[in-house]
């Protein structure tokens, strides 16, 4: 009888399986809209969940992108997901092999090309008010707290702010961020080169914290007044510079 069940069970999960293999790629579009509240879609989707191409939009802005799913993981309660590029322009498609399971996020060979607005638009702030892309490479990454392991490099290259209710950018240069895990939150330090402002500070993504940023902006140029009330703004005076802070919740 147990044997029985268990033919019964594993048919049932390969029929399972088939036919959500033959679900467009297009229902993910729910899932992503829910998570990101609307801020994000993935329009012009060809294929099925298992092999696909589609783009991620929001706002203006768009990532192209081409994933293959692995079916046999999800018998076990986890998923490969892999971020391919194909045969077409490929500089702009995430690359990527990411695989979940219950408490851990894998992230292996990750390099990906995001502009700066895309980012800006899917976290709810506007789009004109960050330029440039945002390179992310990791080799390796785990997360488990509190056993994370490997590291990342963020760069957002070319990076400008448009200050609300101003029609002119403030160019940042090239920003880099150098995270490595610690058990349980991955973290680095923050520095520029380049731009009207030197940038020195620290980015940490935690499991409780969330995301915090915490900077210290120094123009470049000590008599652009302009600049300096704009700092005043949004932080606290220290040395010659301003110290600004942001913390987001990770979900």
């Amino acid at each position: 009888m147990r044997r029985t069940l268990f033919i019964f069970a594993a048919l049932a999960a390969a029929v399972a399986l088939f036919a959500v293999q033959l679900a467009p790629a297009s229902l993910a579009d729910a899932r992503i809209a829910a998570a990101t509240k609307g801020a994000v879609r993935l329009i012009d989707a060809e294929g099925t969940l298992w092999n696909a191409r589609a783009v991620l939009a929001a706002g203006a802005t768009r990532v192209p992108l081409a994933w293959r799913i692995d079916a046999w993981p999800l018998v076990r309660g986890a998923v490969h997901l892999s971020l391919v590029r194909d045969d077409g322009d490929s500089s702009a498609m995430p690359k990527a092999d990411i695989a979940l399971s219950r408490g851990a996020v894998e992230l292996r060979d990750v390099e990906a090309t995001i502009p700066a607005a895309f980012i800006a638009t899917a976290a709810g702030s506007s789009a004109a008010l960050a330029g440039g892309e945002v390179a992310i490479n990791a080799v390796f990454v785990e997360w488990a707290p509190p056993a994370n392991r490997g590291d990342a490099r963020l760069r957002w290259l070319r990076a400008s702010l448009t200050p609300p209710g101003s029609a002119e950018a403030t160019a940042l240069g090239d920003i880099t961020a150098e995270l490595r895990a610690a058990p349980d939150r991955l973290s680095g330090p923050v520095s520029n080169a380049g731009g009207d402002l030197a940038v020195q500070g620290t980015l940490a993504l935690g499991v409780q914290s969330g995301v915090e940023i915490s900077l210290v902006l120094t123009p470049r140029n000590p008599d652009d007044r302009n600049l300096a009330q704009a700092l005043s703004l949004i932080g606290a005076r220290e040395a010659d510079g301003w110290r600004v802070e942001w913390r987001f919740p990770l979900r």
